[in-house]
């Protein structure tokens, strides 16, 4: 599906590209995540602090699904994209002119959680939000440290994270990957961690800002505006406790405050990098995942997408 969604779609940036298409640097910026979670955070705080509009940029943040996102990005619908690091590596390699300008979620954040143990999953149904993304590609990763491919069991696609953990916690599959505020639902309905990716520290962009080439050299100062006021919202997210509890209350809607601390604690302290710099080693898991079937992602020159200069340029305002 997503090869299809790619192709489709950078027929439309093949047009696009060199016609900065868009909003002039005065204009609003519309920026899309693929998932309601914790990871998005440093965008809701930008947005909701004021930090945007202080760093003169107008963003219009909308949530579309990992699917969607890309095909957005490069047809022009949207200017930047919150998404994974399978998206950019696919999009890239069936031609589009896509950078990579930070990351939000340098690691896998999950773990496998399942009422039997690690050995006894063949055969049992794992829930994915679709056969895309950063949990497709964390599923494919835990599944190969447990010795086990696709073929091994059943993988059943469910849209979203929401859903992936309602569909655990109700017991209608028998295991997923996940993280809090999520994971307390599904361990009070007695699921275990059986693996544990997020200890793992393995480099990945799980969430990560996506440009498309064209548009970042027509549009700098406002794409620079936009990843510097990421960067203080990060900072404020890494400072202000309170603060940040708040906002993951309000966008996550949850009101379970041990929950609410778990997922600060993990997220803001544990996974966010106070410096958001994508590198290629953040791609790599994808990509080596994904070219075993597509020579094309197995070809690519992964130094060619990633661009480190907003960050650097945002630190150095500092």
């Amino acid at each position: 599906m997503l090869r299809k969604l790619v192709a489709a779609a950078a027929i439309l940036s093949l047009a696009a590209c060199g016609s900065n298409n868009g909003p002039g640097d005065g204009g609003t910026l519309k920026v899309s995540f693929s998932e309601v979670v914790a990871d998005e955070l440093p965008l809701w705080i930008a947005q909701d602090s004021g930090l945007f509009a202080k760093h003169n940029v107008k963003v219009d943040l909308t949530n579309l699904s990992s699917s969607d996102g890309f095909p957005a990005l490069i047809s022009g619908q949207t200017q930047l994209a919150s998404i994974g690091a399978s998206e950019m590596v696919s999009g890239a390699a069936s031609g589009a002119d896509v950078s990579y300008i930070a990351t939000l979620t340098p690691v896998f954040p999950y773990q496998l959680y399942s009422k039997v143990p690690a050995g006894q999953l063949r055969g049992k149904k794992i829930g994915i939000t679709s056969t895309s993304g950063s949990l497709y590609i964390a599923t494919l990763q835990a599944l190969q440290q447990l010795g086990m491919t696709t073929k091994d069991v059943q993988l059943i696609t469910l849209g979203s994270v929401t859903n992936v953990n309602n569909a655990l916690v109700s017991g209608s599959i028998d295991a997923a990957l996940s993280h809090p505020p999520g994971s307390a639902k599904i361990e009070a309905a007695g699921y275990r961690p059986v693996l544990d990716l997020a200890k793992q520290k393995i480099p990945t962009s799980n969430v990560g800002i996506a440009v498309l080439k064209s548009y970042a050299k027509g549009h700098h100062a406002q794409v620079q505006n936009f990843i510097s006021a990421l960067l203080e919202a990060i900072a404020r997210e890494k400072s202000d406790r309170a603060y940040a509890i708040s906002e993951l209350k309000t966008h996550l809607k949850v009101d379970d405050q041990k929950a609410l601390d778990e997922t600060y604690q993990f997220y803001a302290q544990e996974v966010l990098p106070a410096v958001p710099t994508p590198t290629v080693q953040q791609l790599a898991t994808s990509q080596t995942v994904l070219g075993a079937a597509n020579p094309k992602v197995r070809q690519l020159d992964l130094s060619t997408i990633v661009d480190t200069s907003f960050v650097s340029s945002a630190g150095n305002q500092g």
